[in-house]
């Protein structure tokens, strides 16, 4: 069975097939502008929403089991333990830094991966890049995806003109969305599976943290 992330991330992807559908169904299905753009630019927000709300849930999912698995902190990846330590020492005079001890720094290491988490509202490659590895060590998220960063960061802007411009954001014919539709899909899907292998060599577990998808 793939990530709780995944299989979230599929079930919220409709919505944005689903405008698609109806564009086709209003339109007859014939070419040419017919006012009905508000259908593609709103499947375009939604196949976003869709993207960004799986790495912030299959982060936390991933962090949650690091955290169970690794008995010893010394053993999380090196940026993680770099990040912790750091949050640590800001809060010097404060009782962050007793909150490592025991088995406490699991509870801080969860928490901390929702609450940054939590921030992310543009899922480019730069931030999804900053964020993966700080919090699970993964140091180029982009290298998962065959098809590259710069399909995802396009249509990512995409969604940005939209957000910010409305109607005077840049028409979003319907073979566009489909071709965001796709490679959002895909991408999500080699990405489950690339990490999850990631994240079992990380930890050192026998277990993997979700089955591979098909």
């Amino acid at each position: 069975m793939a990530s709780s992330a995944f299989n979230e991330f599929r079930y919220n992807v409709l919505d944005a097939k689903r405008l698609h559908q109806a564009h086709g169904i209003v339109s007859l299905g014939t070419p040419g502008k017919k006012g009905l753009g508000h259908l593609t630019r709103s499947g375009v927000v939604m196949l976003c929403a869709a993207w960004e709300r799986y790495n912030e849930s299959v982060i936390v999912e991933a962090v949650s089991y690091l955290a169970k698995e690794i008995r010893d902190p010394n053993n999380l990846p090196l940026a993680v333990r770099k990040h912790l330590s750091a949050i640590a020492k800001q809060h010097l005079h404060e009782l962050k830094p007793m909150e490592l001890a025991g088995d406490g720094w699991r509870k801080l290491y969860v928490a901390q991966a929702i609450d940054e988490t939590s921030s992310l509202n543009t899922p480019k490659s730069g931030k999804l890049k900053d964020l993966y590895e700080r919090l699970t060590g993964l140091t180029d998220v982009s290298a998962f995806w065959t098809i590259g960063a710069k399909p995802v960061d396009d249509f990512v802007s995409a969604r940005g003109d939209i957000a910010h411009n409305g109607r005077k954001a840049p028409y979003i014919t319907t073979g566009t969305l489909q071709y965001y539709i796709q490679i959002i899909e895909q991408v999500a899907s080699e990405h489950d599976n690339k990490f999850c292998d990631h994240l079992k060599a990380a930890s050192g577990s026998t277990y993997q943290p979700w089955r591979r998808t098909a």
